[in-house]
C-alpha cells in the first residue's frame, strides 16, 4: 500500500513539473517564432516572412531606407522571394540592384524611381541568372518620365517581365534589354509620356546589343562588355505598348560600322497591340529566325522625308553580312492586323556603299493570314526590296488601302 501511495505521489510530483516547465517555455516558444518571422537589417525590422516564405516589405516613409531595405533582401544567390505589399506606394532615393534566383512581387503596389535614375538595374559585371519581376505600376520621380531606362538589364540570363505598368519619356526606354538570353516580356503595359520628338526613333520596348553607342553605361563597366555582344531567345508576349517606336530590335552602324555583321537570335512577337507614334510600330533588325504573330501594329509616323521606311508598321531589315546561319533560318510573320503609312510589312536587306551587291539576303519568310491596311494603297501594303529574301512566301493576306 505504501509503495502504491508513494508511485502516486511521484506521478503527481512529475506532472506538477511538466505544467510547470510548460508554463516556463510556452511564452518564449512563442515569442521566439514570432521573431523567426521578421527580418532584421541595420537593427530595424524591415520585412516578415509570410506562410509561403516569401519576404514581405515593410514600406517606410525614407525612399534611402526602401532602397538598401529592398537591395538587401533581394542580395546573394539563393532562391528567394520578396514582396512588395499590395496598396502601398515606395519611393526609392537610388537603384534596385537584384541578386540571383530573384523573385520580385509588386503586384497592386507603386514604385517610384528617383529623378535621372533606372529603377531597377541588372550590371553586366554580375551576370544576373533567373530573375523575375512581377506586377507594380513602376514610374520616374521624373514628371515628364524617364529620359534613360527606367529599367535596364544588361548580360541576364533567364529574365522574366510579368503584368508590369511602366513607362519612360518617349526620348527613353520603359524597359531595355541588352545582351540577355532566354527574356519573357508578357502582359505589360507600357505608354509613352513627355515629349515627343517629331523624328524621335526610341522604343519603349528595346532589345539591344553591347557597343559603346548603344550601351554606353554598359561600357563604364569595361571594354569586355562591348564587343556587341547580341540577344537570343527574346520572347515579348501580350503586351500593349505606345512609343515613339514600340519594339525595337536594334542594331548599330557606329564605330566605322564595326559592329554591322552582328545578329540578335530568335526573337518572337506575339499577341501584342503596338503602337509607334512617330516611327516603325516594330522595328526588327539583324535578327536570325524568330516570329512576328497574332499582333495588332500600328504606325501613326507621317514623315515625307528621305526616312519614310520609318513610317511602315513593321519594318524587317539587316544591315551588314549575316552569319551562314540566315540562310537556313524562318521568319514568320503570320495571322497581325497591321496599319502602315508608306508600307504594311517592308523586307529590305541591305546593300553594299555603291548597291551593287546585297551583302546577305533574309533566309525563309513566310508573310501569310495577314490583314494588312496601307496609306499608300493595297499594292504597297507588303514590299520586298530587291529579292531581300532567299525565299519569301506571301499568301492569305488581305489587302487595302487604309483610309
Amino acid at each position: 500500500m505504501r509503495n502504491r501511495v508513494k508511485q502516486s505521489k511521484r506521478k503527481q510530483l512529475f506532472l506538477g513539473m511538466l505544467i510547470v516547465c510548460g508554463l516556463f517555455f510556452i511564452p518564449g516558444t512563442v515569442k521566439a517564432h514570432a521573431a523567426d518571422k521578421m527580418i532584421e537589417f541595420n537593427g530595424k525590422e524591415i520585412a516578415s516572412y509570410n506562410d509561403s516564405g516569401q519576404k514581405v516589405l515593410i514600406p517606410s516613409s525614407d525612399s534611402g531606407a526602401n532602397c538598401r531595405n529592398l537591395n538587401y533582401l533581394m542580395s546573394g544567390n539563393e532562391k528567394k522571394t520578396v514582396v512588395i505589399p499590395k496598396g502601398s506606394t515606395i519611393r526609392l532615393n537610388g537603384t534596385l540592384q537584384p541578386g540571383n534566383n530573384t523573385t520580385l512581387i509588386a503586384t497592386g503596389a507603386k514604385v517610384i524611381g528617383k529623378k535621372a535614375s533606372n529603377a531597377l538595374f541588372a550590371a553586366p559585371d554580375r551576370k544576373i541568372k533567373n530573375l523575375s519581376i512581377i506586377g507594380g505600376t513602376w514610374r520616374s520621380a521624373d514628371k515628364k518620365g524617364r529620359t534613360g531606362s527606367l529599367f535596364a538589364f544588361a548580360f541576364v540570363k533567364n529574365l522574366v517581365m510579368d503584368s508590369v505598368d511602366c513607362n519612360a519619356n518617349y526620348i527613353g526606354h520603359a524597359i531595355e534589354i541588352i545582351a540577355c538570353t532566354n527574356v519573357t516580356i508578357k502582359n505589360c503595359k507600357v505608354a509613352a509620356i513627355g515629349s515627343n520628338p517629331a523624328k524621335c526613333l526610341e522604343e519603349q520596348i528595346q532589345i539591344d546589343l553591347a557597343t559603346k553607342k548603344t550601351a554606353p553605361k554598359i561600357a563604364e563597366y569595361g571594354s569586355q562588355y562591348v564587343k556587341g555582344q547580341t540577344c537570343k531567345n527574346i520572347y515579348i508576349l501580350n503586351n500593349t505598348v505606345t512609343g515613339a517606336r514600340a519594339v525595337g530590335v536594334n542594331w548599330t552602324d557606329s564605330e566605322n560600322g564595326k559592329w554591322r555583321n552582328k545578329f540578335h537570335k530568335n526573337v518572337v512577337i506575339k499577341g501584342n497591340t503596338l503602337v509607334g507614334t512617330t516611327s516603325e510600330a516594330l522595328a526588327y533588325f539583324n535578327t536570325i529566325g524568330g516570329e512576328i504573330s497574332k499582333n495588332t501594329i500600328k504606325t501613326k509616323a507621317k514623315r515625307t522625308d528621305g526616312n519614310s521606311a520609318y513610317t511602315v508598321g513593321i519594318h524587317v531589315a539587316i544591315f551588314g553580312k549575316a552569319p551562314s546561319s540566315m540562310a537556313k533560318s524562318t521568319l514568320k510573320i503570320t495571322n497581325n492586323k497591321v496599319y502602315g503609312n508608306r508600307n504594311g510589312i517592308h523586307l529590305k536587306a541591305y546593300f553594299n556603299s555603291s548597291e551593287t551587291k546585297c551583302l546577305s539576303k533574309l533566309g525563309k519568310v513566310r508573310v501569310t493570314g495577314n490583314k494588312i491596311y496601307c496609306k499608300k494603297g493595297a499594292s504597297q501594303a507588303i514590299v520586298q526590296v530587291r529579292q531581300s529574301c532567299k525565299k519569301l512566301t506571301v499568301s492569305n493576306n488581305s489587302l487595302r488601302k487604309w483610309k
